[in-house]
């Protein structure tokens, strides 16, 4: 199974994941490690995430994704919030051929894998939905959910989840709130310990790794695509938060996954 929290509701309080690096990707599936890329991220980090959004009665689904594999999808919902999905199981699409062009080793994994029979997706719904419940009287339990879904803390991080490729500063986030400058400011100390800058900072070194390990992109593109000005600025900041250089943690996770 699998957690995707694509709000970053789940590390509002800490700032840190709820869950552990391997729950939060398909990447431990080995037919999903290979070939893994960005339409891999925009398939089940976006575009399953707007297919949840526009359910009336969120219930469990079966997700089709590019390469032609199957999941089963779970909307993590809290009455009317949505927070996330959970993911269940891997298989064979029935209604997807694979594409061209991934590694030769994709085709005979995604061979070796079962197609998901009617039967079996009834029965494991019913089964992922439960563990979808405890997930979220987990996440109510840790107080990661009494938040209401307008306060000013989901707004905050809404803002920088969505503003952060932008150029933006405290000001952009002072007129979101109608609040200003210096009350925004203490305000996101209040609530996260942390300035407005390190916030965002975090932001962006997040987007950067999630780039690094999924992707391809050159390092210039990874900076436009995460709000840097240029590829320097980006090092600068990414080696002082990590330790590490882009290049060096890019490589250091590849070969922790190739092993």
């Amino acid at each position: 199974m699998t957690v995707i929290d694509n709000e970053r509701v789940f590390s509002r309080r800490r700032l840190q994941p709820f869950f552990e690096p391997l729950r939060r990707s398909h990447r431990k599936n080995p037919v999903c490690a290979c070939g893994f890329g960005e339409q891999c991220i925009r398939f089940c980090r976006y575009e399953m995430n707007s297919r949840c959004l526009g359910q009336q009665a969120p219930a469990p689904f079966v997700g089709h994704c590019w390469k032609g594999l199957s999941e089963i999808v779970v909307p993590l919902n809290d009455g009317s919030v949505h927070y996330g999905m959970l993911y269940g199981g891997i298989w064979r699409s029935a209604e997807r051929d694979a594409p061209g062009g991934l590694p030769d080793g994709f085709y005979a994994l995604r061979e070796s894998l079962p197609e998901l029979s009617p039967e079996r997706e009834d029965e494991l719904k019913g089964l992922l939905q439960l563990a979808a419940d405890g997930v979220m009287f987990a996440l109510r339990k840790a107080n990661l959910l009494e938040v209401a879904p307008d306060s000013r803390s989901v707004r905050i991080v809404d803002f920088l989840h969505e503003r952060a490729a932008d150029k933006i500063g405290l000001p952009d986030l002072a007129r979101t709130l109608g609040l200003s400058e210096s009350r925004t400011s203490l305000l996101v100390r209040e609530l996260f310990g942390k300035t407005f800058t390190e916030l965002l900072q975090l932001e962006r070194v997040g987007r950067v790794k999630h780039y690094l390990a999924g992707t391809e992109l050159r390092l210039a593109e990874v900076a436009e695509q995460c709000g840097f000005c240029d590829e320097f600025h980006l090092s600068k900041l990414f080696k002082r938060c990590t330790g590490l250089s882009p290049r060096e943690w890019r490589n250091e996770k590849r070969n922790r996954q190739s092993i």
